[in-house]
């Protein structure tokens, strides 16, 4: 039996479900999340749907996402857990400890090659372009309806862990797979207003910000933005308004590595790596305990900022050599 089969075997015949995924939230976690989670619930399952920080204003359209609740309100913890998107349990975040230890059952369904497959039933697939792919293969083979709010919630996930459908991890299968979730009547004017239509005018003034900082080094080959908590609150900003600033030091002509240098409260750095086509940046970020995919990673830093950005570099610069 295959581990889709496994899975899915396991979640047909399963009456309390936890659903939870990674801190600061992204369009996959969540796509794949609610997806899953609306399903079950379609099947009668009671399933409660958690992860440890707010929904971003720009997944707010996305069905069920309201009725996602932070870990310290799991006052019945369910038997069966199922993590999506997550390499490790402690990307759930600190929150999460308190009660992870208290399910019979975990299923872990992700597409990072850094996944630690730490759950009993485990489905990582580092080709899939999107955890996104592997719920939809899961409620196919259960089998569930395709109602057309799970069509939204897997369609976003495809969507934003593409790159809008440009990366080399979109495949044609990834390509198929949203052209079946459209015709299922996935809420594409939503979609496309929430994603690409609706930026917050603070967001705007975050990239104005950052984009002064800009540095190149390695002869134009590694390029990096700076973000300090001092800006964010400058702004008016949160996290998530930072995800994707690591893209325009990547889309400079000439460069493989793009960084993003973010500052976190107590004293650490978290940093997104983007690479085109040479420098394996999952590689790079497990030096520093992180990972992710080869052409995208991120990892998490103690120490001061100019500290940091100088290891990570450098870090780069040798992986541009090998």
């Amino acid at each position: 039996m295959s581990d889709i089969a496994r899975i899915a075997a396991t979640l047909a015949t399963a009456r309390d479900v936890a659903v939870a995924t990674h801190i600061i939230p992204d369009g996959d976690c969540l796509g794949s999340m609610l997806a899953l989670t609306l399903a079950l619930r379609d099947r009668g399952a009671r399933v409660v749907a958690i992860n440890a920080d707010p929904v971003p204003e720009m997944f707010q359209y996305l069905p069920g996402q309201e009725t996602i609740i932070p870990p310290a309100r799991v006052t019945q913890m369910p038997p069966l857990l199922v993590m999506v998107d997550c390499t490790d349990l402690e990307r759930a975040g600190n929150g999460f400890g308190a009660w992870q230890n208290r399910v019979e059952k975990i299923i872990n369904i992700d597409h990072h090659v850094s996944n630690t497959r730490f759950g009993h039933l485990n489905l990582v697939d580092g080709q899939a372009a999107a955890t996104a792919e592997l719920i939809y293969a899961i409620l196919e083979a259960i089998p569930v309806n395709i109602t057309p709010k799970v069509a939204t919630c897997l369609y976003t996930g495809l969507a934003t862990d593409t790159g809008s459908f440009q990366y080399e991890s979109c495949t044609a299968r990834t390509l198929r797979l949203a052209a079946n979730l459209m015709e299922r009547g996935a809420l594409m004017p939503l979609i496309r207003e929430y994603l690409w239509e609706r930026k917050p005018l603070h967001s705007i003034r975050l990239l104005a910000a950052t984009l002064p900082t800009l540095t190149l080094a390695y002869d134009g080959r590694v390029a990096w933005l700076t973000v300090t908590r001092a800006t964010l609150e400058a702004t008016g900003c949160g996290p998530e308004h930072a995800e994707g600033l690591v893209n325009y030091p990547r889309s400079i002509a000439g460069v493989e590595v793009g960084l993003l240098f973010r500052e976190l409260p107590e004293g650490k750095i978290k940093v997104s790596l983007r690479s085109k086509k040479i420098v394996d940046v999952n590689q790079v970020a497990g030096l520093f305990g992180g990972g992710g995919h080869r052409r995208a990673a991120g990892c998490t830093l103690a120490g001061e900022l100019e500290t940091v950005v100088a290891r990570v570099v450098a870090a780069a610069g040798a992986a541009l050599t090998k």
